[in-house]
């Protein structure tokens, strides 16, 4: 009832105008009704950064409400390894017969699809780094600096794979707020080989790593309840010094 709730949305502002966004899950509902509000009419002008197209990622899109207004532009970005044909298959297929009554192709908002490999970019006042991530069929991973403050995405990532363990190590590296893939705690981990996840204990380590100086435990198991989540969170603080446990609605200043 406190952590649970929607799949990964996470809404990023700085001194643009122009809104960054993290992953298109359920969460994007709300955030959708808050946009409106707060732009009452305005313009709304976003980047949505996939981190891939996992189900959970990807199906809050078909009710994100600035979507159906003309005004309104989103620029789309995914791993260079998807064209942009398949990027919209993958959006547009949740707003298909026999799922969704409203075609994505007769949206009135503006669109882009940008396809990125790993390296840097610059989007609405931000560099952002960009390396792939050990998941299956891929994810990616996000460094994103303004103004000399960093916050590092790293969500659904399996630690414990050399090569992508040390893209989160340069991702997170002195990152102000670092987001990291917590799915299961340490005696869970076993069963799960190969799912795509970590563990809290292995977010703090690598967290530490890379001298991160807040951890974020992000995307928990859906059969974890309240508890087991305030466990984890404990447990974690015992190994760095600055941890939270997200929630939804949570509200961060770095």
């Amino acid at each position: 009832m406190r952590y649970g709730g929607n799949t990964s949305c996470i809404e990023l502002r700085t001194d643009s105008p122009e809104v960054l966004i993290l992953d298109g899950g359920t969460g994007i509902r709300l955030l959708g009704k808050k946009l409106e509000e707060e732009f009452a009419g305005r313009p709304i002008k976003a980047h949505i950064f996939f981190s891939h197209f996992h189900l959970d990622h990807i199906q809050g899109i078909p009710f994100f409400g600035p979507l159906y207004n003309s005004k309104n532009h989103f620029t789309f970005y995914f791993a260079e390894r998807h064209d942009a044909k398949l990027v919209l298959d993958a959006v547009s297929g949740i707003m298909a017969s026999p799922y969704f009554p409203v075609d994505m192709s007769n949206l009135p908002c503006g669109r882009n699809f940008i396809s990125l490999n790993e390296g840097t970019l610059s989007v609405a006042n931000t560099t952002i780094d960009v390396l792939p991530l050990n998941h299956p069929q891929g994810s990616l991973g996000f460094r994103l600096m303004h103004h000399g403050k960093t916050l590092t995405y790293c969500t659904d990532v399996e630690l414990g794979v050399e090569w992508s363990d040390t893209n989160v190590r340069k991702l997170a590296h002195e990152a102000d707020l670092f987001i990291v893939d917590s799915q299961y705690t340490p005696e869970e981990l076993p069963a799960h080989r190969g799912w795509g996840h970590s563990s809290w204990k292995q977010g703090v380590e690598i967290g530490n790593e890379a001298n991160a100086a807040q951890l974020a435990l992000f995307h928990y198991n859906p059969n974890h309840e309240d508890a087991a989540i305030e466990q984890m969170l404990e447990n974690a603080k015992k190994g760095h010094p600055n941890v939270i446990a997200t929630w939804e609605g949570l509200e961060v200043t770095i």
